[in-house]
């Protein structure tokens, strides 16, 4: 595996925390990217919103046969290799064990790269969102998991101790050979270089609590279906001027892949072909993109989740593995 950092990092946050206005960050960017960057020709695997459900991201990442069932979310063993795995963000709030969620995350990454493999966590509007204001009404679960764990939430999202500065140190996207991951897809037609000076500059003027992150149309917060402006998808929106699946060609296109894979929302939609995502399914439209949030917390109870797994062997195919082991083939290409 060649692993290129697209950009330059460490994270020193400095300030009580307990306002997002004296949130004061200055992250480095050689250390923590905004943007990361993989070229392999392993196996990819990656997983949507985990929303605080530890026991069902058990149950996948062993169904998957990337762990194997841990003792605990420190006693994590990774058994796929050199293999990359992605979360798409929000691994926090609405289900009963974000802590639990973020510590298996963590220890994943240091299990993974011990055996040549790689975990990338992007970070999700709730993250982001917390990171910003503790006190936020939205982020209200992660903060009491926090506290019934002895931990001052404005702490943590001052990045102080092994769980704030994992949160904050937390990438927006990842480049993975041609595939682009983020948590809610929409890039804006950049560059990865474009992005790359867009996050740094936003998050150093603004904190986690900028536009470039959490704005409506933001790469961590643009909306799909009836929650998209005008009722329509971030990708729709632009229509008629121009088709939706011409803006994802341009906006991949700029990205230098050809698939964007997004996580967020596990709502339905309908796309301007017919072509229906049903609430709770993973789901791919012209292998341009794929939207892998189907709602498998408990606290919003979609589905127990499935992983998306992308194989390079014979050009490439994309499958969902569910939370039985069950493997179906959503797309299949030539490289």
């Amino acid at each position: 595996m060649r692993l290129r950092w697209a950009s330059l990092v460490l994270l020193l946050c400095i300030g009580t925390g307990s306002a997002p206005a004296e949130n004061k960050i200055a992250r480095d960017w050689a250390k923590h990217p905004a943007i990361l960057q993989i070229d392999t020709a392993e196996d990819v695997f990656a997983i949507g919103d985990v929303h605080g459900d530890y026991d069902r991201l058990v149950k996948l990442l062993t169904a998957a046969r990337i762990v194997e069932r841990p003792a605990s979310p420190e006693a994590v063993t990774w058994i796929a290799g050199k293999a990359v795995l992605v979360f798409t963000g929000d691994l926090i709030d609405k289900g009963p064990h974000s802590l639990q969620v973020v510590r298996l995350a963590a220890s994943l990454r240091k299990a993974a790269t011990a055996s040549g493999g790689q975990v990338v966590t992007l970070m999700g509007n709730h993250e982001a969102e917390f990171l910003a204001d503790p006190s936020e009404k939205k982020v209200r679960d992660f903060s009491a998991d926090l506290r019934s764990a002895g931990l001052i939430p404005a702490d943590v999202a001052a990045c102080r101790g092994d769980v704030g500065q994992f949160l904050c140190s937390l990438p927006f996207g990842v480049r993975v050979d041609d595939w682009f991951f983020s948590h809610a897809g929409n890039t804006g037609g950049r560059t990865i270089a474009q992005l790359i000076s867009d996050l740094q500059t936003g998050v150093d003027t603004g904190g986690f609590g900028s536009p470039q992150l959490i704005d409506a149309n933001s790469m961590l917060e643009a909306r799909i279906g009836e929650e998209g402006p005008g009722g329509k998808a971030w990708f729709e929106a632009q229509s008629p001027q121009r088709s939706a699946e011409q803006l994802l060609r341009s906006y991949a296109a700029a990205l230098g892949v050809n698939h964007l894979v997004q996580g967020h929302q596990h709502q339905k939609i309908v796309f301007e072909d017919g072509q229906k995502r049903n609430a709770g399914q993973m789901f791919q439209w012209h292998g341009l993109i794929f939207l892998i949030d189907i709602g498998m917390s408990q606290g919003v109870g979609d589905s127990q989740g499935a992983v998306l797994h992308i194989r390079h062997k014979n050009g490439q195919e994309a499958t969902a593995i569910d939370a039985d082991g069950m493997e179906m083939v959503l797309w299949k290409g030539s490289r």
